[in-house]
Order: structure tokens, then C-alpha cells, then sequence
């Protein structure tokens, strides 16, 4: 979603939706977040949210047709893990102003932000320009990677991380899509393809189940640029 088909946490613009309306017209199109449906739904359009093929959840931990939920399964964070992101939220150098909703429990995962989902859109900016030159998220992932072996932890759009059990994340898609079109070519488009990023995983599955294409965008302009031959 964020940084994809849409501007981060923002609702997807008309011009990209009068588009993806007549692609998803002619397209088998699915949507992969790492966002809960109620942030999926404030969105997306309903139109939009209802005719695409399907809509993975959570890192792909709710699946929705037609806009109806087909399945759900869950992840209960270790008092540990939440222990430290407690404490990597009491102890950051970040000097702006921090927000509620920090540690956010979705469907089979957490999502953490320093910063706190809560905030304007502003301060997000100002978040993600401190934290590229100071690789805060950074340090927490690589910190949390070595003492959870059993979790995978990656960098999600501008100012949080998406913690999963190995399994949950974005990569269990690609084996549900696959063998839904064992013969079909699929294109993934994602802002954070790269290693560390919530997309890595899915497209590296992608890559080596076979007859797959990864495009890395940075908004939903190089989206239709993609698409469009442009």
C-alpha cells in the first residue's frame, strides 16, 4: 500500500484510482501489506478494495475476497519482545516529538515505530529524515534479529518495523499465489523490495519459485509508469 498504490498513510489519490480501476479490470491484481484491513479500507476505495482478486493483510496473515474475510491466523508477542520495544521507545536519541500507538498488535504480527503511528504526516517526514542519517530502525532490527532467531523483523515504509514468526511474513503470499497460477507470470511492485525492507522476503520467494518479476517503486506514479510502457 504505503509508498505503492498509495502515499504513506495517506488515501489513495483519484488520478492513481481512475487508473488502477481499469487495470484491475483487466488484470488478476492483488494487494500485499503489511497494514491491518481497517488501514487497508481508510485507504483504498471501496470499489477498489472489493474488485481486486484478493487482499493480503498483515503481511498476508488475513486474506480478503470480495471483501469478505477468508482466513485469519494469529501471533502472540512474547512479554520479552515487548519489554524491549518498550524500552528501545523510552531510550531513543530522536529529539522531535513521539506519538501514541507505538507498539501496534495487527493479525500475526507487531508493528513498532519509535515514533508512533499516531502521528501527523509532517512528523513523519521529519522521522524518516533523522532516522536515514542516524539508522535508528536500523540498529532495533539488527539488535532484535540476534536475540529472536525465531522472529523475522524488517524495515515497513517510513518509521516502523513489521515483527512476524518466521512463516507469517509477506513471503507466505507468493507460495498461496503460486500455486493458485502454477503457469502465470507474476509482477510484484514494492518500495521496499531490498534486503531489510517488508517487501525482501516476498520477492526473493518470487524469484526463486520461477516466472516471477520484482519492480522497485517509489510511489504510485512509477507504478503506472511501470504498467503503461511510460
Amino acid at each position: 500500500m504505503d509508498g505503492t498504490l498509495t502515499p504513506a498513510r495517506l488515501k489513495m489519490t483519484e488520478d492513481f484510482a481512475v487508473w488502477f480501476r481499469k487495470f484491475i479490470a483487466q488484470n488478476e491484481v492483488f494487494i500485499v501489506s503489511g497494514s491491518d484491513i481497517e488501514k487497508i479500507k481508510s485507504q483504498t476505495p471501496d470499489d477498489i478494495f472489493k474488485n481486486v482478486s484478493g487482499v493480503y493483510a498483515s503481511m498476508g496473515n488475513e486474506f480478503y475476497k470480495n471483501g469478505v474475510r477468508i482466513y485469519a491466523k494469529d501471533f502472540n508477542a512474547p512479554k520479552e519482545l515487548l519489554d524491549l520495544l518498550e524500552n528501545y521507545r523510552q531510550n531513543t536519541k530522536y529529539g522531535g516529538k513521539l506519538f501514541p500507538n507505538y507498539i501496534e498488535r495487527r493479525r500475526g504480527m507487531v508493528n513498532f515505530s519509535v515514533l508512533g503511528r499516531d502521528c501527523p504526516y509532517e512528523e513523519r517526514i521529519k522521522y524518516k529524515k533523522w532516522d536515514d542519517e542516524n539508522k535508528e530502525r536500523k540498529r532495533i532490527q539488527k539488535s532484535l534479529s540476534e536475540k529472536f532467531k525465531d522472529l523475522d523483523i524488517s524495515l515497513g515504509g517510513n518509521i516502523s518495523m513489521d515483527i512476524t514468526p518466521k512463516g507469517f511474513g509477506k513471503e507466505q503470499t507468493a507460495f498461496l499465489l503460486r500455486k493458485e497460477f502454477p503457469n502465470s507470470k507474476i509482477i510484484f511492485t514494492g518500495d521496499r523490495t531490498k534486503e531489510g525492507g517488508n517487501d525482501y522476503a516476498l520477492a526473493q520467494v518470487l524469484l526463486k519459485l520461477g516466472n516471477a518479476q520484482i519492480v522497485q517503486v517509489e510511489n504510485p506514479q512509477d507504478v503506472v509508469k511501470f504498467f503503461s510502457g511510460k
